[in-house]
């Protein structure tokens, strides 16, 4: 195959240009771009400044190449009385290069004279008189005449009518982003193809995942990055689409606690560290109060927090305990006007009700605050002014739990004297709902497969060691999610045989011990070294998380921070949903896009079980304080029961 002619290869790429961006709308930004490159600016400042490809070069050229093609289709079919479609056209092609006004010298008063100018030019004499005189003139005759020379004014009227014809088309063609266009049709394919991997479709979709996620909104888009969500930040401050929320420009470290207007303390259903309480409702004079504490707390909130000092445990109960804390608090506060010192059994009993009522839309609501103040969608920051206390219903299990810690916190207000009695006493606690645990929310053998090939894929790099530890540190060990996060150097032990076990406190505050298979342990010893520590464990600082963040790869301590536990969800569910792919049943897949980390402890378990473990063995391995619940999992599994049902032949029967 021949080369191409420039106009073949010039129509070529264009042509290219169109089919990767298909649809592109062009903006009145895309217009600055391009009377900015007939200004003489740089296509990295013009695409730092306009495009939401940054600086990047290539993608700058492309754009400038697709504005182009675009003005000149637009200027074919142009109709205008005093200049045709086809010079308008002709003149779009024309680039800045080619009407640059060169500089003939310095200003007239500054020509020099010819004796001057041969000091100047010709010291040597190399010139003939004539010749230097013609190159004289050359240089300074538009100075000389005083005129300037008929080149200089015909790149100069081409640049007016250049100008005026991109204003013409802009007035006629520039279109304005609407929050309800497709993002496709205004972002480079390589940015839209993230966003609406997420379902992010349109650009009010995405002023909407702004501005209720907040300035870390791009973590929500798997390979996005910082640099990108800048560039789309930039490019919505410049097209002002759909306005994007000031508390979510800025980095929640700097945010003040009490400087920014969303943070500012308020009345109302809002995080606890914001209620503004009156003085009637702080419960320093609650009607429940005896005349002196054994808790130093002048009001509830004070009590509350030393119940949560006092209690202990990970930081993940602790969590879950102030959360069903600062529920009842705030329905209190907002539905009743009584403090928690002032709560009557008569309100417990309600508020059990209540939390009844959010799982069932079509029930009487009697409160003060619709149903919608109570609810709020999953996943947003307290910091946000769209915070809730509950981010769904719900059901019977969940309002059993929190039941169970409010009559926890009660009992232990009573039990230091904050409180006179306790008026959950006589509220009977919410049933279980009788449901047995999902044991089939495990991974089968081929879902487990796709888990290890789609692994088995990813490039050798340390996020690749981290999942594989991930995975089969959830797999061969059953594990809960805290655990795994909590794991440091320190619970590492080798007996005497040579083989390593874990020996850590798990829940409840219980001593627990669980093998380390050699292979795990391999794994581990991998991503240790991958992470600057060597392969030999009596070599690593006991503190060392075995799991951590891969933030930033410039400084050690920093690659050593614990991994979050939001962070080891995102892992799980991007790799699950990739590996899904791999699989052909239907159902398979939509159950391993459902899985989460604590499946790998129920298959963990599950596969014990059915491997002959006695249910004691299983009890140790997994914690559990009953073994109740670890009987669970003998139960006659689905297959099971197919297979009994089979032998049956009912079909050969017929």
């Amino acid at each position: 195959m021949g080369l191409l002619s420039p106009v073949e290869g010039l129509t070529k790429m264009r042509s290219d240009i169109e089919k990767k961006r298909p649809g592109l709308q062009i903006g009145y930004h895309h217009f600055a771009f391009f009377r900015g490159h007939l200004n003489g600016l740089t296509l990295e400042t013009l695409g730092d400044r306009y495009l939401e490809t940054g600086t990047d070069l290539r993608q700058a050229r492309r754009t400038l190449d697709w504005i182009r093609s675009e003005l000149v289709a637009a200027a074919k079919r142009y109709q205008h009385q005093r200049i045709s479609g086809a010079s308008m056209a002709r003149l779009l092609r024309i680039e800045p290069e080619q009407l640059k006004i060169e500089d003939a010298g310095a200003a007239q008063g500054d020509t020099p004279t010819l004796e001057d100018f041969q000091a100047l030019c010709d010291p040597q004499g190399f010139y003939s008189e004539r010749e230097l005189i013609e190159e004289f003139e050359r240089r300074y005759a538009g100075h000389i005449s005083g005129t300037a020379s008929k080149q200089a004014e015909r790149n100069e009227r081409l640049l007016r009518k250049l100008l005026d014809t991109v204003t013409a088309l802009e007035a006629w063609i520039a279109a304005m982003p609407r929050p309800s266009d497709p993002i496709s049709i205004w972002i480079e394919p390589v940015i839209a193809d993230r966003l609406l991997a997420v379902d992010i479709v349109t650009i009010e979709d995405l002023v909407t995942l702004i501005n209720r996620r907040g300035h870390f909104w791009y973590r929500k888009v798997p390979s996005f990055g910082v640099v990108r969500a800048k560039r789309i930040m930039k490019w919505l401050e410049i097209n002002r689409v759909v306005p994007v929320a000031q508390w979510a420009l800025v980095p929640p470290r700097e945010l003040g606690a009490t400087s920014s207007a969303h943070l500012v303390p308020a009345f109302g259903i809002v995080p606890i560290e914001r209620l503004q309480l009156p003085a009637d409702l702080d419960g320093l004079t609650g009607t429940n109060r005896p005349a002196k504490a054994q808790i130093q707390a002048a009001n509830d909130r004070e009590a509350i927090a030393a119940w949560e000092d006092l209690k202990g445990g990970n930081e993940h109960t602790r969590r879950a305990y102030r959360a069903q804390a600062e529920r009842f608090v705030l329905w209190l506060v907002n539905e009743k006007r009584r403090p928690l010192s002032s709560a009557t059994p008569e309100d417990c009993a309600e508020y059990v009700a209540f939390l009844t009522a959010l799982d069932t839309p079509g029930c009487e609501w009697p409160w003060r605050q619709p149903r919608s103040a109570w609810i709020g969608e999953k996943g947003v920051k307290r910091t946000h002014p769209d915070w809730k206390p509950f981010s769904g219903s719900m059901n019977a299990g969940s309002r059993r739990h929190a039941v169970l810690i409010l009559k926890g916190l009660f009992a232990f207000l009573v039990k230091v004297r904050y409180l006179d009695y306790d008026p959950w006493t006589e509220v009977r606690t919410p049933k279980r709902s009788g449901l047995r645990l999902k044991v089939d929310n495990v991974l089968n053998e081929r879902q487990w497969t796709a888990v290890v090939d789609e692994l088995e894929e990813m490039p050798r790099g340390e996020p690749y060691l981290r999942l594989r530890l991930l995975l089969w540190l959830g797999y061969g060990t059953g594990l809960r999610l805290d655990e795994l996060l909590r794991l440091t150097v320190k619970e590492l032990v080798r007996l005497p045989d040579g083989s390593w076990e874990l020996d850590f406190i798990g829940k409840g505050d219980k001593q627990r011990q669980v093998p380390l298979d050699a292979a795990i342990f391999g794994f581990l010893c991998d991503y240790m070294e991958a992470r600057g520590h060597g392969r030999n464990a009596a070599e690593w600082t006991s503190a060392l998380p075995l799991l951590t963040s891969l933030r930033s790869q410039s400084a050690q301590k920093v690659r050593d921070l614990p991994l979050s536990a939001r962070t080891l969800d995102q892992i799980l569910k991007t790799h699950f949903d990739a590996a899904a792919e791999r699989l052909e049943d239907l159902f398979d897949q939509a159950g391993l896009r459902a899985a989460s980390a604590h499946w790998l402890r129920h298959t963990f378990s599950t596969e014990l079980i059915s491997k002959g473990a006695s249910v004691r063995v299983v009890q140790d391995l997994l914690g559990h304080e009953d073994p109740a619940t670890t009987a669970i999992y003998t139960h006659v599994g689905r297959k099971a029961r197919g297979a009994a049902v089979a032998t049956l032949a009912i079909g050969a029967r017929r």
